[in-house]
C-alpha cells in the first residue's frame, strides 16, 4: 500500500516461523476458532454482492476485534498474510481462491485490529470477500464481478491522507463518526497518515474536516487569515522571502504564483496588517528619472586657452545662479585630458550658461540626448563615432600586401548614469564619464595608421535636487583646422593655379562639457518629455570670442 507505513515489533524469528505458523495454527483454529455467526450468514444476499456495503468489523466475530502486532521489512506473500491474519480472528472457515497470490507491498502494523488490518491488505491488492453457510470466501475483484456483476469497490475508495500537525489516532476517531455504513479508518501514528476507505463522497467529506483539522495548535486557539495579494510592479519572489520572515512560525504559510504575479498568505489576523503594509511599501508605481543631457563643444579664445573657469564666468551671471563643487575631479588617463566635474548649477536657465559660453568662443550642441531610467538603474549615453583605419596583411617575408582590413575604434563621450531618489526627492547620481579622443596616428597617415587613443575615465556620485543641472567639463583639446586661400580667376587655372593658391593650417584648442539634468517622473510625464526630443533646438549666435558665424546645432 503506497503511503501507509504502520510500526510493527515482530521478532525476526516469528517472521521466518511465520510458514509454520499458519499450517499449524489452522488446526487449532478448527478447534477452538470462531464460527461466523448466524446472524452474518442470514444477512448475506443472495444472489447479488453479499458483502458490498458491509465491513469486516460488522461480522460480529470476537477476534476481528483482536490487534496485530506486525512488521514486514520484505514483501510477503498474499495468500499468507491472508491466512496468518484470519487466523488472529480466529475464523475457523475460511477460503482463499486460486486467483489470490503474489506479493504483499512492505507493511507494518502497531495495535491496529485484525478486520482493519484485513480490510487493508485486501483493499491494497484488490480482493473481495463474501461470507455464504458460514464459510468466508475471499477471491479477487474480476472474479467477485463474475458471479455478481459488480465490483467489490464500486462504492468504495482508498486513500491515504499524511497529516503535518494532527495526531492521527485523534483525527481517526473524529472521523469515524462521519464515515458510512461501509467505511473503515486506519490511524499510523508512527508516519502521521490515515487510511480512508470509504465512499468517494465520504472521503470527499472527510477530507474536507482533516483540512480544517490538519492545522498548527496555535492555529486552532487562535484565528488565521488568508489574504491573496496580486502584485502590480514589485517581483513575486523578493516580496515572498521578505512575507516569510513576518510570518508566525506555526501558523504562517505562503504560497505564490509567478505567471499571475500572486501570493497567498495564510498567518494569525493579528499579524496580517503587518504583511499587509509591506506589500504596500513594496508594491508601488516605480520611480524613474528623466535625463536631461546636453553635451557641448566650445571653442577656447586666448583667455581660456587652460579651460574654462567656472567661478568667474558664473560671476557675471545672474545672481538666482549657484555653483558648487561637490567632490574631488576625477584623474585623467592622459595629461592633456583633465576632467574637471560635478559643479552644480542651479536656480536659472541653462540656456544663459549656454549664452556665457558664446562670449568664451564658438559653441555647438554636439547631441542632445534624453533618457528615461527607472530607479536605482543604470542609463548609458553615448555620443560617438567609430573612426575607421586600416589593417595591412603582408606576404610572409615581403613587403607585398596580400590583404586589407577596415577596424573600427569608437571614440567620443560615453556616459553610464545611475540615480537613486530619496524620500525628500533629492536624486543621488552615479556617473561615470569616459572621453575619449585620438591623439595621433602611429606609422601612417590618418586612417593609414593605427591611432592612437586618449581617455578621460573618472567615476563619482552626485546628491542634487530634483531640476537641478551637473556640468562634467574639462575635456580640452587641439584640433587642427586646415583652410584653402586662392587667388580669385588664377587659382581656378588647371596645372599651374596651384601656384595661386596655398593652405593655411591652425590649432584650435576646444573643451567638451556635458550637461546633467535628472528629474523626478511619474505617469506620461516621461513621455510628454521625450515629444520634446523631436524639437530641433534654436540656433545659438555667439556674442564674443572667435567665430562671428550663426550658431547651428550639429546634426
Amino acid at each position: 500500500m503506497t503511503g501507509l507505513r504502520s510500526h510493527l515489533l515482530i521478532a525476526a524469528a516469528l517472521a521466518a516461523a511465520a510458514g509454520v505458523m499458519f499450517c499449524s495454527d489452522r488446526s487449532a483454529a478448527q478447534e477452538e476458532g470462531s464460527e461466523i455467526p448466524a446472524a452474518a450468514v442470514s444477512e448475506a444476499p443472495a444472489p447479488v454482492a453479499p458483502a458490498v456495503g458491509r465491513r469486516l468489523a460488522d461480522l460480529g466475530v470476537p477476534g476481528m476485534t483482536n490487534t496485530v502486532v506486525l512488521q514486514a521489512t520484505a514483501e510477503w506473500n498474499v495468500v499468507q498474510l491472508i491466512d496468518f491474519l484470519t487466523q488472529k480472528a480466529g475464523l475457523r472457515n475460511v477460503v482463499i481462491s486460486k486467483g489470490v497470490g503474489g506479493l504483499t507491498t512492505k507493511l507494518t502494523f502497531d495495535g491496529v485490529t485484525v478486520a482493519d488490518a484485513l480490510e487493508i491488505v485486501l483493499s491494497i491488492n484488490n480482493l473481495a470477500w463474501e461470507v455464504r453457510n458460514g464459510i468466508m470466501t475471499i477471491m479477487t475483484d474480476e472474479e467477485y464481478r463474475a458471479l455478481y456483476g459488480v465490483s467489490f469497490y464500486e462504492h468504495k475508495k482508498v486513500e491515504v491522507v499524511e497529516l503535518k500537525y494532527a495526531d492521527p489516532t485523534r483525527v481517526a476517531t473524529m472521523l469515524d463518526k462521519v464515515r458510512s455504513a461501509i467505511g473503515t479508518i486506519v490511524a499510523d501514528s508512527v508516519t502521521g497518515s490515515i487510511l480512508l476507505i470509504d465512499t468517494p463522497e465520504k472521503i470527499a467529506e472527510m477530507r474536507a474536516i482533516v483540512s480544517k483539522t490538519d492545522i498548527p495548535t496555535v492555529s486552532r486557539v487562535l484565528p488565521t487569515e488568508t489574504r491573496t495579494f496580486v502584485l502590480q510592479y514589485a517581483d513575486v519572489e523578493t516580496i515572498q522571502s521578505e512575507i516569510t520572515a513576518l510570518l508566525s512560525k506555526e501558523a504562517g504559510m505562503v504560497r505564490s504564483d509567478k505567471r499571475t504575479k500572486t501570493l497567498i498568505v495564510t498567518d494569525l489576523a493579528h499579524n496580517m496588517p503587518r504583511i499587509e503594509q509591506l506589500v504596500k511599501t513594496f508594491d508601488r508605481t516605480p520611480r524613474q528619472v528623466f535625463i536631461e543631457a546636453k553635451i557641448v563643444e566650445t571653442t577656447l579664445n586666448d583667455d581660456y586657452s587652460m579651460g574654462i573657469n567656472w567661478e568667474h564666468m558664473f560671476q557675471s551671471l545672474d545672481p538666482r545662479f549657484s555653483l558648487r563643487t561637490v567632490s574631488q575631479p576625477g584623474l585623467p588617463t592622459a595629461p592633456a585630458l583633465s576632467l574637471n566635474y560635478n559643479t552644480i548649477v542651479s536656480g536659472g536657465d541653462l540656456g544663459a550658461v549656454l549664452e556665457a559660453l558664446k562670449a568664451i568662443g564658438e559653441t555647438r550642441i554636439l547631441s542632445n540626448p534624453h533618457i528615461a531610467v527607472m530607479d536605482g538603474q543604470e542609463a548609458t549615453i553615448e555620443v560617438v563615432e567609430d573612426q575607421p583605419y586600416k589593417e595591412v596583411t603582408l606576404e610572409s617575408g615581403t613587403t607585398n600586401v596580400t590583404g586589407v582590413t577596415y577596424l573600427f575604434k569608437k571614440v567620443g563621450v560615453q556616459l553610464a548614469v545611475t540615480p537613486r531618489i530619496n524620500e525628500e526627492k533629492f536624486v543621488t547620481v552615479s556617473i561615470k564619464p569616459e572621453i575619449s579622443s585620438i591623439s595621433q596616428w602611429y606609422d601612417g597617415a590618418p586612417q593609414e595608421g593605427t591611432p592612437v587613443i586618449r581617455k578621460a575615465l573618472a567615476e563619482t556620485t552626485v546628491m542634487v535636487k530634483d531640476g537641478v543641472t551637473i556640468i562634467i567639463g574639462g575635456l580640452i583639446k587641439d584640433r587642427r583646422d586646415t583652410s584653402s586661400s586662392r587667388v580669385p580667376v588664377l587659382g581656378s587655372i588647371p596645372l599651374v593655379g596651384r601656384l595661386f593658391r596655398y593652405d593655411v593650417q591652425s590649432t584650435v584648442n576646444t573643451e567638451t562639457i556635458v550637461f546633467l539634468t535628472p528629474r523626478i517622473v511619474t505617469g506620461d510625464e516621461p513621455y510628454l518629455l521625450m515629444k520634446d526630443m523631436k524639437k530641433t533646438p534654436k540656433p545659438m549666435r555667439p556674442v564674443g570670442g572667435s567665430g562671428g558665424k550663426d550658431f547651428k546645432p550639429l546634426r
